[in-house]
C-alpha cells in the first residue's frame, strides 16, 4: 500500500515538474511569412501606381448652371484645352488658377465625381456699371471684360472713367454719391476721376458737377443739402455747379430759349 502511495506521488511530481509545452512556429517561417506579406504589398502599390499611371485622362465638365450661353462656352473652351491626367493624379488647383483666369469669372469650385470626373462650377462677375467703353465693373470695382461683347455699355448702367487702379475708389465715390442724393431722385450716370485726381459727375438729370480732390466728400454733401433746401425750386434751372472753391462754389444756369424776335443774352 506504501508503495503505490509513493509510485502515484512520483507520477504527480513528474507531471508538475515537466508543464505541457505551447506549440511553437519557428523562426525561420515566421521569417519567411514577413518577407512574404511585404512583398504582396509592395507588389500592390507597384500595381496601382501603374494603373494610375496608365489610367485614360479623366473628363472635365463644366456645370452651365448660373451661366449665360457665351460664358458657359468660354470656360468650356479653355477647360478644352487643358491635358488632365487621370481622375485621382489631376491637379485640381491648376485647373482652378486656369478658371479663375478668365476676367469675368468671379468664384470657382473644382471637385472630383465618380459620374461625371472633373466637375468645374463657375460664378460670373456681376456687372453694376459699365468702365469706358470696353469694360465692366462690379460692385466691388473688379473691372473685367465680359465673356459676351454685346453685354458692354449697357445702358442702364452708369460709366465709370479713370485709371484702372482707381476703379475701386471711383466704385466707393459712386455708390456714397447716389445715397446722398436719392432723396433728390437723382442718380449718377457719368462719374470721371482725372489723372490730378478732379471729380466729374453728370446727374441723369442733367446736372453737371466739378469738385476736387479736397475735402470733396463734405462738399458733395453740402451740396446734396443744398439742392434740397434753399437751391429746390431752382433745381431745374442749373446746368453745371462747380466746388472747386474754399469757401463757396459757382453755379452755370440755363439759358431760357428767347422769345421770337428776341436777341439772346
Amino acid at each position: 500500500m506504501t508503495q503505490t502511495v509513493n509510485d502515484i506521488a512520483d507520477l504527480m511530481s513528474d507531471k508538475t515538474s515537466h508543464p505541457k509545452s505551447n506549440l511553437q512556429i519557428p523562426s525561420m517561417l515566421r521569417y519567411f511569412f514577413t518577407v512574404l506579406v511585404l512583398g504582396l504589398l509592395v507588389l500592390i502599390l507597384v500595381m496601382g501606381g501603374k494603373a494610375l499611371r496608365d489610367a485614360p485622362p479623366a473628363a472635365i465638365h463644366v456645370d452651365n448652371r448660373g451661366l449665360t450661353v457665351a460664358q458657359y462656352r468660354a470656360l468650356q473652351q479653355v477647360m478644352n484645352q487643358q491635358s488632365v491626367s487621370s481622375f485621382f493624379t489631376s491637379d485640381l488647383q491648376a485647373l482652378r488658377d486656369i478658371s479663375t483666369g478668365l476676367a469675368w469669372v468671379d468664384q470657382v469650385s473644382i471637385s472630383r465625381d465618380w459620374q461625371q470626373g472633373i466637375v468645374v462650377k463657375a460664378l460670373p462677375k456681376q456687372a453694376v456699371a459699365n468702365f469706358g467703353t470696353e469694360r465692366l465693373v462690379d460692385a466691388k470695382g473688379a473691372v473685367f471684360v465680359p465673356a459676351d461683347s454685346r453685354e458692354l455699355t449697357q445702358e442702364q448702367f452708369a460709366t465709370l472713367q479713370g485709371d484702372i487702379a482707381q476703379a475701386p475708389v471711383i466704385m466707393q465715390q459712386m455708390q456714397q454719391v447716389n445715397d446722398w442724393y436719392a432723396p433728390l431722385d437723382m442718380q449718377v450716370e457719368d462719374i470721371i476721376l482725372s489723372p490730378r485726381m478732379t471729380w466729374l459727375i453728370r446727374f441723369d438729370n442733367g446736372l453737371r458737377v466739378i469738385v476736387d480732390n479736397e475735402n470733396t466728400a463734405q462738399k458733395l454733401l453740402n451740396l446734396s443739402q443744398l439742392l434740397g433746401n434753399q437751391l429746390s425750386n431752382r433745381r431745374d434751372e442749373m446746368q453745371s455747379v462747380d466746388l472747386r472753391y474754399k469757401n463757396g462754389f459757382t453755379i452755370a444756369w440755363n439759358l431760357a430759349p428767347p422769345k421770337d424776335g428776341e436777341t439772346p443774352p
